[in-house]
């Protein structure tokens, strides 16, 4: 097994830019159902991606900040009750999709890094799916989520992809 590549972000700048761009990604949201379409997947697909564990700090630290009632969260929301509600299995799930999109490595082409896009994506609409579950909620109507999903791994995978051939000599 070939030995992890290092970062393309030094562990300070990617916590701090995966922190500050989910707090300024927090107007952006649709509200198109129990929970609403925004832009938190792809900054912590990338951020796991491009600042490993550090994105996976930051990603903790923006919730910190929600929980510290912060209007960080969709729609300028904060606090423990906008935690709790039907968006409680997504926000569990957003450090771990982290996580899971540390695996990728500078280099890799577009159909794997797409995939590892698509598995992150939908440990989130897996775990978040069940916190609406949990909540009594309609997961049937989630469905809206899944082209969002795909588009934002199309996105993270563009991204990748063209952040891997600048940062190769």
């Amino acid at each position: 097994m070939a030995a992890p590549q290092p970062r393309l972000l030094s562990p300070l700048a990617g916590g701090l830019a995966t922190t500050a761009l989910l707090c300024l990604a927090a107007p952006v949201s649709f509200d198109v159902g129990p929970v609403p379409v925004t832009l938190q997947s792809l900054i912590v697909c990338l951020a796991g991606a491009l600042a490993g564990t550090a994105g996976v700090a930051g990603v903790l630290a923006w919730l910190g900040l929600a929980a510290l009632g912060l209007p960080v969260l969709a729609g300028m929301n904060g606090g423990y009750l906008a935690m709790g509600g039907y968006s409680a299995g997504f926000l569990i799930a957003l450090p771990l999709a982290a996580r899971l999109a540390m695996r990728w490595q500078p280099g890799w082409g577009w159909r794997q890094t797409l995939l590892l896009m698509l598995a992150a994506h939908a440990l989130l609409l897996v775990l978040g799916g069940l916190g609406v579950a949990l909540r009594g909620g309609d997961i049937a109507a989630l469905a809206v989520l899944l082209p969002g999903a795909g588009v934002k791994s199309v996105v993270a995978t563009i991204v990748l992809r063209l952040w891997s051939r600048r940062a190769q000599p």
